[in-house]
């Protein structure tokens, strides 16, 4: 039977878009739901964030760096060997 033109699952208590635990029928549902939302939300904010960050090196970059600014001559063999112990 159609109510509203929704169907019967839709707009009534007890169906799975209503009720104060929409996912788990229980006294703590509908904190349980909030918990559940709320994880799924952080999850896709750090994923998005991730995705989209502008720093893409890896740990070894540094030291990659650093041997490319002593092939330019940016620094010296002892700048070179201070800065690579530091780093290691």
């Amino acid at each position: 039977m159609m109510h509203g033109g929704f169907g019967s699952g839709f707009g009534h208590y007890g169906s799975w878009l209503s009720g104060p635990g929409v996912f788990f029928h229980s006294p703590l549902g509908f904190i349980i739901t909030l918990l559940f939302w709320g994880l799924v939300i952080s999850l896709a904010i750090k994923f998005f964030r991730t995705l989209f960050s502008g720093e893409k090196r890896s740990p070894g970059t540094h030291l990659d760096i650093l041997k490319e600014r002593y092939a330019r001559g940016e620094i010296n063999e002892d700048e070179y060997h201070r800065m690579k112990t530091e780093l290691v």
